[in-house]
């Protein structure tokens, strides 16, 4: 047989509502087990030997290589060339001019600073340095000092009366004048035949006078 359903009942809602009749929604929420709850992060500790103490260690650079990847060994060879090829290379002219330029000087000072008069003979020190440094060098040694030197004195040329220069007085008495530039650029030539050419003609000034 056919049953009949009873229709649902019929809510009836007050016309002016109040509002009491709104009560607050509380709502809820699960709780969770503490074992579930996500885990505070924590600091990693390190020791000389703990767990971690690989990655935050400071990497060791092989004593035997630099930073360049240039081993000791390689570095100081490099470095004994590099000293070798200072001591091998040299600046000739420099050279030269540490020799000649001293020399140059001490003569100016016989000849120009007044300590001697014309006539007068050098002192022993001076007409060493002279005979032994100087005079030798000059392209006419031989025929210079002809039968021998006796002594080294100052005067004025015979050419030139306001120049004055060295003497050689010869053991007959007979005095010669020589030119102490012939002699420097005589030094250089036979010390530096290889440089000389070019560094007089870059240093010295053709003389008026030949002698």
């Amino acid at each position: 047989m056919a049953s009949i359903s009873k229709p649902p009942p019929r809510v009836h809602l007050p016309t002016n509502p109040s509002p009491l009749h709104f009560l607050p929604v509380i709502l809820s929420f699960p709780s969770f087990p503490k074992a579930l709850l996500p885990r505070r992060l924590r600091a990693l500790r390190t020791g000389p030997d703990g767990y971690g103490s690989e990655l935050l260690r400071k990497p060791v650079v092989s004593q035997e290589k630099d930073s360049g990847g240039i081993s000791d060994e390689s570095q100081e060879s490099e470095e004994g060339k590099m000293r070798d090829y200072e001591e091998k290379w040299v600046d000739w002219e420099d050279r030269i001019l540490e020799d000649t330029v001293p020399l140059v000087g001490f003569v100016r000072m016989i000849i120009h600073s007044g300590i001697y008069q014309s006539g007068d003979r050098l002192s022993a020190e001076h007409e060493t340095t002279i005979l032994e440094r100087l005079l030798p060098f000059h392209p006419e040694f031989e025929k210079k000092i002809g039968c021998g030197i006796d002594y080294i004195t100052i005067g004025y040329h015979p050419e030139f009366e306001r120049s004055r220069c060295l003497f050689i007085v010869r053991k007959d008495g007979e005095l010669v004048d020589f030119s102490y530039w012939k002699c420097i650029k005589g030094l250089i030539k036979k010390n530096y035949p290889l440089y000389a050419d070019s560094f007089i003609l870059r240093h010295f000034q053709k003389h008026r006078r030949s002698i």
